[in-house]
Formats: structure tokens, sequence, C-alpha cells
């Protein structure tokens, strides 16, 4: 231990030390932190100490219990502007990071008739889709567009690629506005086996409109990504 840290609770000094460990390498993002045993010797403390360190960064959401496997490093939370109009494979670059699109299911025609009436859409199609980071699971994504009016841009989504990287390249038309709707819940049981998360896990659930400069509706999207991944700003 560090001896300037001697005068905290002795738990706040593992926890302290195991964040150290994380930020230098030792425990790599991605990685399970060593066996309870090695750790207690590691840092000289007992059991009960090391799960309150281990409880507090799991609350912070640096660290993740995985029941049977052992306690997960947690990827650093990535951060999302929301009145920012970047779709997820340019936000992901801008960080240094590689966006996937994993794409989970595709229905032509739903029957969602208030989808449809929100999108003014002719041929509504929809792509359920898992977002993931350096190929880890982010973000579910139902993502519903007019594959009339933007036919070009169906088969590079459906082959995996950014909805707005293909609205730009392929339809050649920009996003100007988007509308969000925010809020925090539990994923249910088929959102927790897909992203990985436990039932006591907060997600948040965001709907996004966008919209052309016209305010002619482009996209809506539902979004379910788990609170210990993002962390959101709002610009004024």
């Amino acid at each position: 231990m560090d001896d300037q840290a001697n005068l905290l609770p002795l738990y706040e000094q593992v926890r302290r030390a195991i964040v150290a460990g994380i930020d230098d390498g030792q425990f790599a993002e991605g990685s399970f932190l060593p066996p309870e045993p090695d750790l207690m010797d590691r840092y000289g403390v007992s059991r009960i100490t090391l799960r309150r360190a281990i409880g507090d960064l799991c609350a912070d959401g640096r660290l993740q219990r995985q029941q049977g496997r052992g306690t997960l490093v947690m990827p650093r939370k990535v951060r999302q502007t929301l009145v920012s109009l970047s779709g997820f494979s340019e936000t992901m670059d801008g960080l240094g990071r590689k966006a996937g699109h994993r794409i989970l299911a595709r229905v032509d025609n739903p029957d969602t008739p208030v989808i449809r009436d929100r999108l003014q859409a002719k041929a509504l199609i929809r792509f359920d889709r898992l977002l993931e980071d350096d190929g880890r699971p982010m973000t579910l994504e139902t993502l519903w567009f007019d594959a009339h009016r933007f036919p070009e841009v169906v088969e590079p989504v459906a082959a995996g690629g950014s909805f707005f990287a293909a609205l730009r390249e392929e339809a050649g038309i920009e996003p100007a506005h988007a509308e969000r709707q925010i809020d925090v819940g539990l994923a249910t049981s088929e959102e927790r086996a897909i992203l990985s998360v436990s039932a006591a896990q907060p997600v948040y659930r965001i709907e996004k409109i966008v919209t052309d400069a016209g305010g002619q509706p482009l996209a809506l999207s539902q979004l379910v990504t788990p609170s210990h991944l993002v962390t959101y700003t709002i610009k004024t």
C-alpha cells in the first residue's frame, strides 16, 4: 500500500490501489481481476475489506461482478454529447475506438403503424442491431426508416454499416436535427443476455428521431445502453 494513503480507511486504500492498477495497465480493460485470495495476499487485507473495495468500484462502474466468472474490469465510459448529430460510428471514431453494428434481425414492412405514421413512411423497414465498442456489446438499437425513400441505404445497413454514413454517402442527405427522449430503467431478460448485464444494472432507454433541414423525419431509433458504459453531456 502507498504510505501516503495510510490515514484512509483500509477498504479505500484497496479501492485506490485497484484503480491505480487499472490505470497503469496491471489490470487490463476487458480482463478479469485475479482471484480473491491473490488480491488479499497482494494488498494484505481480509476478504471483507477486499469485497467492500470491489463493491464500491462495481457501484462506480469500474468493475462488474459476473456470476461464476469473476470480476471484470470495465472499459472506460464513452462520453456522448446529447445535442450532437454524430452517429455511433463517428462518435467512436472520434474516441479512437472501433464501432461495430451486428445485425440481429431485419423486418421488411413491420406491423408498426404508429412508427410508420411518425416517419411518414411508404415502405417501413426495421433493423435490430447490437452496437459494439471494440468488439464489446454496448447498445441494443431498433432502427426504423423508409426503404422507399432511401432504397440505396438498405443494403449498406444490412451489411453492418453506419446508417448515418450511408445516408450521407449513398443518399446525399445530411441530418439536421435530432430529438431525444431519455428514460432510465432495468433491462429485460433478453436484453440482459445480449448486453451481459445483471438484473440490477440500470440502463438508459433513449428514443431518437432524426430530421432533415426541412423537418422531414429521416429515421427513428430506440436504444438500450447500460448506464455504466456511457456518460451523457449537454452543450448549450
